[in-house]
């Protein structure tokens, strides 16, 4: 694939050409841009809906009177003063935590975390896991996807690289 194809995938993932040529300069025969924003694409779709369209829907089942069965904690949350902002802030922020803590698990190549949990053992001739890019055939390609716990949000990153 030619670095122009990448950069139009890229873009058409969401990222904006500044950022798209800014991460393909990272692009290696060790590291696999392109797949890495490929499988980010759901979870940024998914906090760009917790930054607009939860508020509104909260919104909209408050005024049909039906958020008490659609959301009951948001609900509740109303209920005692807070208000839709706050609570989309709050679904946003917890959301996008989830997705970094478990995306940098994913990341954590030297098996930091367990090693700390596990200070007495020694994990130097344990495997672990990584991501890494499957080709069109299905067979790993032998390139890594990177850092993807600080890719999104995409409308972040893209906000960065202007």
């Amino acid at each position: 694939m030619t670095t122009e194809e990448k950069l139009n995938y890229l873009t058409a993932l969401g990222l904006s050409e500044k950022a798209a040529k800014y991460y393909l300069q990272y692009d290696t025969e060790v590291w696999a841009v392109v797949p890495a924003f490929r499988l980010l694409k759901p979870l940024s779709d998914d906090l760009e809906f917790y930054q607009g369209r939860y508020r509104e829907l909260l919104e909209q089942w408050q005024a049909e009177g039906v958020l008490e069965d659609t959301d009951p904690p948001a609900a509740a949350l109303l209920k005692a003063g807070a208000s839709p902002e706050q609570i989309q802030r709050l679904a946003y922020d917890k959301t996008l935590q989830a997705y970094e803590l478990l995306l940098y698990q994913l990341d954590d190549h030297t098996g930091s975390e367990v090693s700390d949990a596990f200070d007495k053992e020694d994990f130097s001739r344990c495997s672990y896991g990584q991501l890494m890019e499957m080709g069109p055939d299905k067979n790993p390609t032998g390139r890594y996807l990177f850092e993807v716990h600080g890719k999104i949000p995409f409308s972040q990153l893209n906000k960065s690289c202007e």
